[in-house]
């Protein structure tokens, strides 16, 4: 896909023309940032489609309004120390092509700097820099929760047309510079039985004429909620729905929808994973949610007496 076909395409799904756009000039001063390293005609220029974060460090992630009507690169970055009173800024001009779209997040852990873009409603783009603006990485997904200084727990994109949208999940090491995909995992033994429960209502003749890939094996999966981190312990978990939209009437009519528990912890740089039933946390841990269990028991489900 060309440049200009691939700017046409975010100019329609992110609909960026709905966006009110104002000068740089008006953000900066609106947050109390210094002018004096800007040329006037940057000042004057109409942004849009940005993000922004007044705390300190102040961070702007933003695009120049150029009047096409189209996003067009570069990204522009600017962070501002307002302790040091150091102002550093950046252009980003030949980021992954996914990765050109609205600007939704902007966030700083750790010295780290967190740049969330929109592609469509199911594919965004992490960019990940470092506080004096160089950039690490472009990942395709969206960031679900920073630990500490060492890992980014990132959901991959999916693309928004298929029928389903099975969940994949990815930690990016932060000192290594490493992705790695945590889930799903092999011998997933929940993920297996809701398989299995799919294949005998798929319609075939559903599946041609909705031009679905109807693979029970690949169904849509949703995290409920928030995540749960716990980044001492290097810890983290989810609830993750599964539901057989995508397979047809029948599927959908007697398959209920089913949540299962999952939680990683990080040992000696290998990530372990345990699943529960939601309803096993309080039998097992006196737990009453997910959120509990991490937060004052995180090693608990990794302990062999569990059973799991």
């Amino acid at each position: 896909m060309s440049r200009t076909i691939l700017l046409v395409v975010l100019l329609f799904i992110c609909g960026i023309d709905s966006l009110a756009s104002e000068t740089l000039r008006e953000t900066l001063r609106a947050a109390k940032i210094p002018t004096e390293q800007f040329a006037s005609s940057e000042l004057d220029a109409k942004i849009t489609s940005y993000a922004i974060s007044t705390g300190d460090p102040f961070l702007l992630a933003y695009y120049t309004d150029n009047e096409s009507g189209m996003l067009q690169p570069p990204l522009r970055v600017i962070r501002y120390s307002r302790t040091a009173r150091d102002l550093r800024r950046a252009a980003f001009q030949d980021i992954d092509s996914f990765c050109l779209g609205s600007a939704l997040a902007i966030h700083e852990y750790h010295k780290t700097i967190f740049i969330e873009t929109h592609y469509n409603p199911s594919a965004g783009c992490v960019i990940v820099l470092t506080a004096g603006l160089s950039l690490r990485k472009a990942i395709s997904g969206g960031l679900l929760g920073v630990m500490g200084a060492d890992y980014a727990v990132i959901r991959g994109s999916e693309i928004h047309f298929m029928s389903v949208h099975p969940l994949h999940i990815f930690v990016f090491d932060l000192r290594q510079n490493r992705l790695e995909e945590v889930y799903p995992f092999k011998n997933d033994v929940q993920r297996a039985k809701f398989s299995h429960s799919i294949e005998p209502h798929i319609s075939e003749k559903w599946c041609v004429e909705y031009n679905a890939q109807c693979d029970p094996q690949n169904f849509n999966t949703t995290v409920m909620g928030e995540l749960s981190l716990n980044e001492t312990a290097r810890v983290f978990g989810f609830e993750a729905e599964f539901d057989a939209n995508g397979f047809g009437d029948a599927a959908l009519q007697h398959i209920p929808s089913q949540t299962v528990v999952y939680i990683f912890r990080e040992q000696h740089g290998n990530w372990q994973h345990r699943q529960f039933q939601p309803r096993e946390l309080e039998s097992l841990f006196g737990s009453a949610s997910l959120q509990e269990l991490i937060r004052n028991k995180p090693n608990a489900p990794f302990d062999p007496a569990s059973g799991k």
